[in-house]
């Protein structure tokens, strides 16, 4: 689902200062998508980063008190790799392809409820839910108290599509992007 025009003119703002420090001497293209990664997309998450609907096992287990564990939103698509590949190819082979800079944010800022051990498991698996023992289930299969904990806790504030999984959610909000904040 496409993002808003404001959201995608910071994104293209950003593509371009990427393409401005992998030109820079000195700098690779894992530096330059630091810039993405660990500056900005803190900032931008609220506007660009979708939860998915779907919880691990394991992060329901933590919220139900069977298990210990920290909660985290965890990038399936693995972030970090795929942006430091594409700003590479784009520098190595002087691409200037925005777009493909806006798709690659929308395809990995997709985010699954996990725990903090299943994250580590995924980013060794590189992103093999299977490989990394992970199961997912889907929000609506969850009980009332244990989705408004994960929305509270997780959701609120951090995803921008969390008005759609409130406990206080309109049905008709779950159609489409919501409008960002």
């Amino acid at each position: 689902m496409p993002f808003p025009p404001d959201v995608t003119d910071r994104l293209l703002s950003i593509y371009e200062d990427l393409k401005w420090l992998a030109n820079r001497p000195h700098v690779t293209p894992r530096q330059a998508r630091a810039w993405y990664s660990a500056v900005l997309s803190k900032y931008m998450a609220v506007s660009v980063r979708r939860f998915t609907g779907m919880v691990s096992r394991e992060a329901v287990a933590v919220v139900d008190g069977s298990i210990k564990g920290g909660l985290v939103l965890e990038h399936e698509y693995r972030l970090s790799y795929e942006l430091s590949r594409l700003v590479e190819t784009h520098h190595e082979q002087q691409i200037n392809a925005p777009t493909q800079f806006v798709e690659l944010i929308e395809r990995c800022e997709q985010v699954n409820i996990t725990t903090d051990n299943e994250n580590l498991r995924a980013k060794k698996a590189a992103g093999d839910y299977n490989a990394a023992n992970i199961e997912l289930v889907a929000w609506s299969s969850l009980s009332a108290e244990v989705r408004a904990f994960l929305w509270k806790r997780k959701l609120r504030g951090n995803v921008s599509n969390a008005a759609q999984y409130s406990p206080n959610a309109n049905p008709s909000l779950r159609r489409g992007f919501p409008r960002c904040l």
